[in-house]
């Protein structure tokens, strides 16, 4: 934990995705401390005609969804969306501000591990 879930528009190369997903887990690891082993990073592309932003077809996006235990304080959460939009716009090339960063805490009592074990009984 955490897992990062990246949207993005098609039209990436390779390259570009491989960057985006070890640089956006290394951002995970500097802004809030995640040992790296906890992170998990998926990549999901959007085909041209599956993104509208403000009525409008055709545009570029990434667009983030962090999901991670309680716990984390305002300024970290800041960090990471930062260190996040940064990783992005300089991988792909978009203004920042065609890049969102959404998080989600979960208690700990929510979140799960290898045999029914809760992140709280886990002592997280």
């Amino acid at each position: 934990m955490p897992y990062l879930t990246i949207t993005a528009t098609q039209g990436l190369s390779s390259d570009q995705k491989k960057q985006l997903l070890e640089r956006s887990s290394d951002a995970v690891v500097r802004s809030i401390g995640a040992p790296l082993k906890s992170v998990r990073v998926l990549l999901n592309e959007l085909s041209p005609d599956s993104y509208m932003d403000g009525g409008q077809f055709g545009g570029q996006t990434v667009m983030y969804e962090v999901d991670f235990i309680e716990g984390r304080n305002e300024e970290l959460k800041s960090a990471l969306i930062a260190a996040l939009s940064k990783t992005a716009h300089e991988v792909t090339g978009l203004s920042e501000q065609d890049i969102r960063v959404r998080l989600s805490d979960f208690p700990k009592t929510n979140m799960g591990m290898a045999g029914g074990i809760t992140a709280k009984q886990a002592g997280r």
